[in-house]
């Protein structure tokens, strides 16, 4: 199961798009630098930081509503059960694989916009310094982790990667964000636990809800989404 899961993310262009955009993102500033001279050499790391950070978590998004979701829209799914009919085991398989595959694609890409950015610096003999940036890399990958996650879930709850995609976007770009008007609710969304646990891997001090806290509210509602998705994939007909 593991090797036709392999198999799929190798030939399907869905997922080596998505690669593709990210480390396009990732050296279009420090091109632009080498171009023309930030008024700072840091400015190149800055901005791929925050490139990677921005980018990362939309495209873990797609990744992450397009792996089983997309199966529902072609209707390969019934197929695949037909050959094995162990339901929980296809949905964890399908989600370590594709949290294995997307871990070592970031970790690709960031090298690719590390050495980019590097390269743009030496060619106007910039002095950049990289202290914290593994942790900013870190923390932006969790956040695409946790998007990617919920983006999964809601796919097989929805049997729709389109609505799988958008429902996650929902949740932590715009439903997320403005339940923080309501800060008795707001600081527990996913959004705003997911962000609180990114920043404190990131190294900041300030966090609107301290880590321990944060990280167990966070993994009951990633659980709860879990569980739910789980009990529908079994119960329902695909």
């Amino acid at each position: 199961m593991i090797r036709t899961e392999l198999f799929k993310l190798r030939t399907h262009r869905t997922p080596w798009m998505l690669l593709a955009n990210l480390v396009a993102a990732l050296v279009v500033a420090p091109i632009y630098y080498a171009i023309k001279e930030p008024a700072a050499a840091n400015d190149v790391v800055e901005t791929f930081v925050g490139v990677f950070g921005g980018v990362a978590p939309m495209l873990g998004t797609v990744l992450g509503g397009w792996i089983v979701g997309h199966e529902y829209r072609q209707g390969t799914l019934r197929r695949v059960i037909g050959n094995d009919a162990r339901r929980t085991r296809l949905i964890a398989t399908k989600g370590g694989v594709a949290l294995a595959a997307m871990a070592g694609g970031l970790v690709a890409a960031a090298g690719v916009g590390a050495r980019a950015s590097a390269a743009s610096g030496a060619s106007f003999d910039g002095s950049i310094e990289w202290d914290g940036v593994v942790r900013d890399l870190l923390s932006g990958g969790v956040l695409t982790g946790v998007t990617a996650s919920i983006a999964f879930s809601l796919s097989i709850l929805f049997r729709s990667d389109t609505y799988g995609m958008l429902g996650a976007l929902g949740i932590m770009v715009i439903v997320g964000p403005l339940l923080t008007l309501t800060p008795r609710v707001g600081k527990y969304t996913p959004s705003a636990l997911g962000e609180d646990v990114s920043q404190w891997i990131a190294g900041a001090d300030e966090l609107v809800v301290s880590i321990v806290p944060a990280s167990l509210g966070l993994a009951a509602t990633r659980g709860a989404l879990v569980v739910a998705a789980t009990a529908a994939f079994q119960r329902r007909d695909v």
